[in-house]
């Protein structure tokens, strides 16, 4: 089956060049045909797939919510037609997925929600992370990355302005703090305790105490091996411990500074002009200007001077000589010097040059080949791409040893083209990336009625979308209000669908204020051809073309359940009848049968957001469930272990004022946002009756123990290991270190604990082996680990002598440790027992029922209303203070046939400017993004 077509807009044209001319052929020459239809048949196999997420603001806090709108499109930015389903997830600063969610999506959009909630997200700075199972095929690092910082002003009240310097000589750190209160009042005269951290590891322990102005000076020895993100100075008040501060320590060391040299193609080579980029990076990941000269290491003169133009990137111009090393000698901002080699200059090969003058319809290519390669008379190809599709293709005859051509810029279209010489074996020896600008993008325009309005007052919009040819554009588009007394955005150079479909989606790694490239900066057209010669394209390795690799991961068209049935002997079992029965608020049957690879498939499920399924495969007419194993094939999330994510400074470090108007108004405003949509909230009152648990094997009785976790409960919890499930549900339940020992155990509160699956006593199978550290806890575990929620019905607590009492009374092996007398005399009372009920009734060695399968998938989560207030008589309602800092959300604005859409939100109280940014698609290859201000006078 193929995905993907090649757009007719597109035309790839085959040129011969032939002595540095270059003709246009009919017919392309056999070999390039070759090349070209292998990418075209890689790319229809392996059609990909590009994501944006608008959120409605860069930063949050605490009981806030998180709205954003999703785009899912294919290279040529037209909807997908791949993926119906969306997970988005929220990472912690550790890489820890604090919640993941999954939304249906058709049409290439959808919508959704992460809220914020107090006691589930602490401060910190967090990531979303957003991905289709099918973009999985293509690397993490084809998915949707924003990082920002989570406030919390009930935890945190202290402000910080601190600026850190090194002192290189000795390796001294000296930092200037002043630490004020939320209303800028100095922590005067304070006793601070002082501790250095790296990462998790203190090394470093001190005393201090704030001057009358909340003034402290800081001097401190710079570890040698550590890593300067990962280093941060608590600052905790002596008397209050809960009232501390965190403060990065923001320096850099020019031994550390990453700065690279990287030749246009790939290679200097001798005797061939050389056009290098270079960018510089500090150890927190940002850019750093920088400045220097080039030195020939034989000569020891200066050949040309250097200073990047932005985030510290740069180019320069250089003939390297045959037979000659060159190094950089770099001023970094701090005043510091380092020396950088460049390249090695090799003495043949070959370059290919592009320049790509920003205000001409043609882009110059040249091709540089030295005489030992011309005198092998192998031929070259050339090869253009954007957006998965050859544009652009030509021959580079034998013996041909420089050949340049005028390439027109219509044949691409706006985006990054990816230029990449290949030898005889079709293997790649040159490569560049360039960008196209047609200035073709959709043309919105936003009006408001007028420029400014009252407190309160309804405010309509009105958006029109045109093509570049003034065509009205039928499109889906998504718009954030958000109040810039409380929401700072920098217009010219913060992240967009434009920036992000058309730059750095295409892009390996992290690229600082890609904003900045799209504006009319005398350097950003220099600075962005110097990005595209530092930065990694992600795309195919050029391997692929010839193997054609089968994807691992499939693509998910709608809600599904997908699985397999097998014998006891774990062979497949073809034409086994499978039923599927929904549990819960929405109920339905279906039924199937297996393949002859006993696989089966529910498609087309209805996107509800919580259900439970039971499987039943049977054999015949009997109807009965048979003895055989069913294993569904679930989305896992990605592992995020080695996952690189932008350092994100906390909001209370040298705070604007507009993200300190946030904070502050940010707790008061989720309570007036309680009292506007509820009146008022009441305590919540919860009845507990104890649980009785079907199937248990309680020798008390089933529901007669100290805590009783049932079977609504487990499925409450949420799709986790039975690891996970105790460690969550049972209370008191921890995982501590032996007295006197190294080794792990399982307690509750002051008990050892024991596991009973189904009655059977798993530590009485227990026999040590190795002697190593944490056999047994890793003996348990693993049984623990083995088993998830979905195999549960209920686990019961017994910590209490009456319920215990039974456990330690029956048959028991004589060498069990419940045989031993404690210190009052009686046996085996401190053990605690978790009695856990399994659906298969088979203890702990067989998790899955027989021929039953009880499944609760990942819920599709349905997007929540966004709280847009009416004011139809302004005098009314002024019981509470609106203080919004996102005014309004529009997650669905379709425009007309005309191109036109509207909606309308009421204002808030305070007078300030509001920020509205509208982005979307026509999901037919175009996208667009505009900006939009209206003020709010005062009364």
């Amino acid at each position: 089956m193929s995905f993907y077509k090649t757009p007719l807009k597109f035309l790839v044209i085959f040129f011969l060049f032939s002595g540095g001319i270059f003709k246009a052929i009919a017919q392309a020459p056999q070999n390039i045909q070759q090349v070209i239809s292998k990418i075209d048949t890689l790319h229809s196999r392996m059609p990909g797939e590009k994501l944006y997420l608008q959120l409605d603001k860069p930063y949050y806090a605490v009981g806030d919510t998180i709205w954003f709108k999703g785009y899912i499109l294919n290279p040529l930015l037209n909807y997908s037609p791949l993926s119906g389903r969306l997970y988005v997830e929220l990472l912690n600063d550790s890489n820890k997925i604090v919640k993941r969610i999954a939304l249906a999506a058709g049409l290439g959009i959808t919508w959704g929600d992460i809220e914020l909630a107090p006691g589930e997200i602490k401060e910190g700075a967090y990531t979303i992370r957003a991905y289709t199972n099918w973009m999985r095929n293509f690397g993490q690092e084809s998915f949707f990355y924003q990082s920002f910082y989570v406030a919390n002003p009930a935890s945190q009240n202290w402000l910080v302005d601190a600026n850190a310097s090194l002192v290189p000589i000795d390796n001294k750190v000296k930092m200037n703090i002043k630490l004020s209160n939320m209303q800028n009042s100095a922590i005067a005269s304070k006793e601070l305790q002082l501790k250095l951290l790296n990462g998790n590891h203190i090394i470093y322990k001190g005393a201090a105490q704030t001057t009358a102005d909340g003034a402290l000076n800081v001097d401190f020895l710079l570890p040698a091996n550590a890593a300067i993100k990962h280093l941060a100075l608590v600052a905790q008040d002596k008397i209050n411990i809960k009232q501390s501060v965190t403060i990065p320590v923001n320096v850099s060391r020019a031994k550390d500074a990453d700065i690279q040299f990287m030749p246009e193609s790939g290679d200097m080579v001798a005797g061939i002009p050389s056009h290098i980029g270079f960018k510089a990076i500090g150890e927190d990941g940002k850019g750093i200007d920088i400045s220097g000269v080039i030195t020939g290491n034989t000569s020891g003169k200066e050949i040309l001077s250097f200073q990047s133009l932005y985030k510290g990137v740069g180019i320069i111009d250089l003939l390297p000589a045959a037979g000659e090393t060159y190094t950089a000698r770099v001023k970094l901002p701090d005043g510091e010097n380092k020396e950088v080699p460049l390249p090695v200059v090799k003495s043949s090969g070959t370059v290919l040059r592009i320049r790509n003058p920003a205000d001409k319809d043609t882009i110059a290519v040249s091709v540089f080949i030295t005489d030992d390669i011309v005198k092998k008379n192998m031929p070259l190809y050339l090869i253009g791409q954007s957006r998965d599709v050859v544009c652009f293709a030509a021959t580079i005859p034998a013996g041909v040893p420089t050949v340049s051509v005028r390439v027109a810029k219509s044949l691409f279209p706006t985006g990054i083209a990816h230029f990449t010489l290949l030898n005889a074996n079709n293997m790649p020896v040159n490569e560049r990336l360039i960008f196209i600008n047609h200035n073709d993008n959709l043309k919105i325009d936003i009006k408001t009625g007028q420029q400014s309005y009252g407190p309160r007052d309804s405010i309509p919009v009105k958006i029109i979308v045109r093509d570049i040819s003034g065509q009205p554009i039928i499109g889906s588009f998504s718009a954030a209000v958000t109040d810039d007394g409380q929401v700072k955005k920098n217009k010219a150079t913060n992240s967009s669908i434009l920036t992000h479909f058309l730059l750095t989606d295409d892009l390996k790694g992290f690229v600082e204020a890609p904003g900045y490239y799209f504006t009319e900066d005398k350097d950003a057209w220099q600075a962005l051809d110097a990005l595209l010669l530092t930065q990694g394209w992600i795309g195919y390795d050029w391997k692929n073309i010839s193997t054609l690799p089968k994807p691992l991961f499939e693509p998910e068209l709608s809600n599904r359940v997908k699985g397999s049935v097998t014998t006891l002997f774990n062979k497949p079992m073809d034409h086994a009848d499978v039923v599927l029965i929904s549990t819960g608020k929405f109920r339905f049957v279906r039924d199937t049968s297996t393949n002859l690879q006993g696989q089966f498939i529910f498609d087309k499920l209805p996107a509800v957001d919580s259900t439970t399924f039971v499987l039943e495969a049977h054999k015949g007419k009997s109807g009965k469930a048979i003895n055989a194993g069913i294993s569904l094939d679930e989305v896992s999330p990605p592992d995020t272990r080695n996952l690189s994510l932008p350092v994100v400074a906390p909001w209370y470090i040298n705070s604007s004022d507009t993200v300190l108007n946030y904070v502050r108004s940010s707790s008061d405003y989720f309570k007036e946002l309680q009292m506007a949509q509820y009146g008022h909230v009441l305590k919540e009152v919860v009845v507990k009756a104890q649980a009785e648990i079907k199937g248990s094997d309680n020798l008390n009785g089933a529901g007669n123990a100290d805590q009783v976790i049932g079977e609504d409960e487990v499925k409450d919890a949420g799709k986790m290991s039975l690891y996970d499930l105790i460690l969550k549900k049972v209370e008191g339940y921890t995982v501590s270190f032996l007295p006197k020992s190294q080794d792990r155990n399982f307690f509750l509160r002051d008990k050892k604990v024991r596991f009973v699956f189904d009655g059977v006593d798993l530590t009485r199978f227990y026999e040590p082996i190795t002697g190593q550290t944490d056999e047994y806890y890793y003996y348990i575990k693993q049984y623990l680990d083995n088993f998830t929620d979905e195999d549960i019905k209920g686990i019961e607590v017994l910590y209490s002598a009456k319920y215990i009492a039974s456990y330690i009374n029956r048959n028991i092996a004589d060498n069990d440790e419940l045989l031993a007398l404690d210190a009052t005399g009686q046996r085996g009372s401190d053990n605690a027992f978790l009695e856990i009920t399994t659906r298969s009734g088979n203890g702990p060695f067989m998790t899955k029922a027989n021929g039953v399968y009880v499944y609760k998938p990942m819920p599709t989560t349905l997007p929540a209303n966004f709280y847009r207030p009416r004011y139809l008589n302004k005098d009314i309602g002024r019981k509470f203070a609106d203080l919004r800092s996102t005014i309004d959300w529009e997650p669905n604005i379709i425009t007309n046939k005309s191109g036109e859409a509207s909606f309308t939100f009421f204002a808030a109280d305070k007078p300030t400017t509001y920020t509205i940014v509208l982005e979307g698609s026509d999901l037919n290859g175009a996208i667009g993004y505009q900006v939009k201000q209206v003020t709010i006078a005062g009364k």
